[in-house]
């Protein structure tokens, strides 16, 4: 997978912490792939590593206040880890992220039944996930960026998806901003529906820290999308205003879930589609979150209409980073972007079919700065 000019890179930098592309080995799959880990180092020093299995980002490094820099993508410590895992730790989802309900959906009047779950739906395209597949790689530098080109081919049938899909995920570290974007394109030779997002757990105090109490979100949303008892969206789309979704202004997410509320359901946890307040496609600012302790600010923007908020409810101390810290509830948060769960079904919701002919696009962007 390692490219020419990925080498030429490494030749030039001579070592992982030079600015540029480092690639090296990072394990061999149950069914013998051999997987690397590439990671990038701009001008400033910041650092993004990702693997070819699931194209999962492993790490971001920002700067806090003192000017030292901490990973806040929480990770697992090997590939086997990341074999064995359910939780789609920073990984590439699709073909449709999010629920699909009853297991089915009609598109130009044709019905797809895809592989129900043992609540009857669909949750992330349903297996085999993309997570669990080891993607191509190209590896990229110009003026302005470095990074990777990811591709995967999903052949028709695929997770009982119609259509051929040729999908492209580009990770890009700009140069002269501690910036990394997450580029997506994507064509079919089928009618069929699409959602796509990488599933990062992020913690700003940097990964293997404790809870969300010194985070402060900021996310540019002023509804969200109501669900029945699967979670499912119902179609109604309701004002965040006097909820505990009504993050339009800062506030804490930890000191929120600390009481009761039938929204946040028992325990408490915050796993909702909040629809952005933004021009439809239009690359803009849609949350800032501060961390008070390290003073970290991540700034993400993103052309999808919504974003999956998600504070990691299930987390149960059974997964360890490879800081040697178990993750426990709360200990991270993730802010996926993408179009809304059960769109197929939903009229009113912004359309995911994809068409050929058409070429699906989207672009998020994740901002690192200090306070």
């Amino acid at each position: 997978m390692r490219s020419l000019l990925c080498v030429a890179l490494l030749a030039a930098a001579g070592q992982a912490g030079a600015t540029g592309i480092a690639v090296r080995p990072y394990g061999v799959t149950a069914a013998g792939t051999n997987v690397e880990r590439v990671t990038l180092t701009n001008d400033r020093g910041m650092q993004l590593s990702y693997i070819d299995y699931g194209a999962t980002i492993v790490a971001a490094t920002a700067a806090d206040r003192s000017g030292a820099r901490r990973n806040v993508v929480l990770d697992l410590p090997d590939l086997a880890a990341y074999q064995r895992s359910t939780r789609k730790w920073g990984a590439i989802i699709g073909r449709y992220a999010g629920r699909i309900g009853g297991a089915r959906y009609t598109l130009d009047g044709k019905t797809v039944q895809l592989q129900p779950n043992l609540r009857g739906l669909t949750i992330h395209g349903g297996p085999p996930g993309y997570e669990h597949r080891v993607w191509q790689r190209r590896d990229f530098a110009d003026s302005a960026s470095i990074g990777s080109v990811y591709t995967l081919v999903s052949p028709d049938g695929d997770q009982s998806f119609p259509g051929k899909l040729a999908l492209r995920v580009t990770y890009r570290l700009l140069r002269a901003s501690d910036e990394f974007r997450i580029e997506y394109e994507a064509v079919t030779d089928a009618p069929t529906v699409v959602n796509f997002t990488n599933h990062a757990y992020f913690n700003l105090a940097g990964a293997g820290s404790r809870g969300l109490a010194t985070h402060r979100f900021q996310i540019d949303a002023d509804r969200y999308a109501v669900t029945d008892a699967n979670r499912v969206p119902t179609g109604e789309l309701a004002s965040v205003a006097q909820t505990p979704l009504d993050f339009r202004r800062p506030a804490s997410a930890a000191a929120r879930l600390q009481g009761p509320s039938a929204l946040l359901g028992d325990p408490p946890g915050f796993d909702h589609s909040l629809v952005l307040t933004k021009a439809p496609g239009k690359l803009a600012r849609v949350a800032v979150i501060d961390d008070t302790a390290s003073g970290i600010r991540m700034t993400v923007g993103t052309t999808e209409p919504s974003a999956q908020f998600y504070t990691a409810n299930a987390f149960d101390g059974k997964e360890v980073g490879s800081s040697g810290t178990a993750y426990e509830r709360y200990d991270g948060f993730a802010f996926e972007t993408q179009h809304l769960p059960d769109s197929p079904n939903q009229p009113a919701f912004p359309s995911t079919a994809l068409r050929p002919g058409d070429v699906f696009r989207s672009v998020t962007s994740f901002r690192f700065t200090r306070q």
